[in-house]
């Protein structure tokens, strides 16, 4: 067996993939403007509430704290996702915590793993770190800082991940892809599962997310747009979005088969 070259193998996988996807996605989906999305956001306040989102965005958290559905409350209670009221109305994440149990039926309240406590912790963290920016200019501006280079730009979901209670490396990089920062994918379970599966990448989030920069370089396109093709065939949710109709199109998830058929094709290309 002839052993396939690192750049061939990622536009194998790539195009198989941009195959794949298409011929799953329902045709009422314009899958070219699904993927142009790109998030402008006006104020620091919807960037906290975006940060605020990808704290819930791992595990069970979306269906415990269910963020999405009870948004006008958490609005409420986070003063309109501002840092600085934020932390002016709460001295720590207990007073969070307290204003919690009021609003919510919070089980296992003792619990160090208690996902409202843990979210509680990234308000506090999260805030304390919005409000060292005066504007979102000024955030802007800090983000553009780490735009010189590959090293510099992985540099920053590290920082967050240590600033930002609950932010590991994925999570960071969430956050940063959906304020509209594309070149950082999110190394998700999914996107793990596959690169680790077809032998792209070691079994790490770090790795991985190297991997979808690697393969975005080679393919032409940018980190999003690859961390989108592969999550879309792994979950088959098509969110909707100012592109498309208004409900959300599920078409369950095609990551196995997408895995299983990729192979078959690597195997064929190494002979």
């Amino acid at each position: 067996m002839t052993r396939i070259a690192a750049e061939d193998k990622y536009k194998i996988v790539f195009e198989n993939a941009r195959r794949f996807l298409k011929e799953m996605t329902p045709k009422e989906i314009n899958l070219d403007k699904y993927l142009e999305y790109k998030k402008d956001y006006v104020d620091l306040r919807e960037v906290l509430e975006r940060l605020i989102e990808s704290l819930v965005n791992r595990g069970m958290m979306p269906k415990v704290i269910k963020f999405q559905e009870r948004k006008s409350i958490f609005k409420e209670i986070l003063y309109n996702f501002d840092a600085g009221e934020i932390l002016s109305k709460y001295a720590n994440e207990d007073c969070v915590m307290s204003e919690f149990k009021k609003r919510f039926e919070i089980k296992n309240t003792q619990s160090k793993r208690n996902s409202w406590k843990m979210l509680a912790k990234g308000i506090i963290s999260g805030s304390r770190f919005m409000s060292s920016f005066n504007d979102k200019a000024a955030f802007d501006e800090f983000v553009k800082l780490f735009s010189k280079n590959q090293y510099t730009k992985e540099a920053l979901p590290m920082l967050l991940a240590k600033e930002i209670d609950g932010f590991g490396f994925a999570l960071a990089c969430d956050f940063l892809k959906e304020i509209g920062c594309r070149e950082y994918p999110k190394p998700d379970v999914h996107l793990i599962k596959i690169f680790s599966e077809l032998g792209l990448s070691k079994k790490a989030d770090y790795e991985v997310y190297k991997a979808i920069i690697n393969m975005a370089e080679i393919v032409n396109q940018d980190a999003y747009t690859v961390d989108k093709y592969f999550w879309l065939i792994s979950t088959g949710k098509f969110y909707p979005d100012k592109n498309n109709p208004k409900h959300e199109i599920r078409v369950g998830s095609h990551r196995d088969e997408f895995i299983k058929d990729t192979k078959n094709l690597l195997l064929k290309a190494g002979n």
